[in-house]
């Protein structure tokens, strides 16, 4: 396991993360997903004011941030992109199934929208994985 941090690369990582979810809160809004869209909402769409998108944009820095903190500080180093892809999507299941499925039982959301948005925030997260992994190289200064 690498404990030491290259700060330059978690930064540089960390950036592209971040962009590759604000892309993604995008998509169900701009594709054909606009019906669950507007079914869930989506939180920077509409007429959310300038404070609301400040903070929803520093929630998406410190996911990022983090995501990539907690790789950098597993990785094991393998050659490929693998390991990224499979911790993006262990992290997207760990982050989507739970809250949609609650969103389901609860009767909030119906179940084709649970299932749209679990694999659009899946993918989201697996391309993060895919991308950070590409940008962060354990051990390498």
């Amino acid at each position: 396991m690498n404990t030491k941090l290259n700060v330059k690369q978690w930064a540089i990582a960390s950036l592209a993360v971040f962009v590759i979810m604000t892309i993604f809160t995008y998509i169900p809004t701009k594709l054909e997903l606009a019906p669950w869209a507007a079914a869930v909402g989506t939180p920077i769409t509409g007429d959310s004011d300038m404070m609301n998108r400040m903070f929803f944009y520093l929630a998406r820095l410190i996911s990022a941030a983090l995501f990539t903190l907690i790789f950098a500080k597993g990785a094991e180093g393998k050659p490929g992109m693998g390991e990224g892809i499979r911790y993006g999507l262990l992290i997207g299941m760990f982050s989507y199934l739970p809250g949609f499925f609650q969103n389901f039982a609860m009767g909030t959301w119906a179940a084709d929208a649970v299932i749209v948005f679990t694999l659009v925030g899946i993918v989201q997260f697996v391309c993060c994985g895919a991308v950070m992994n590409q940008l962060y190289k354990p051990g390498k200064a």
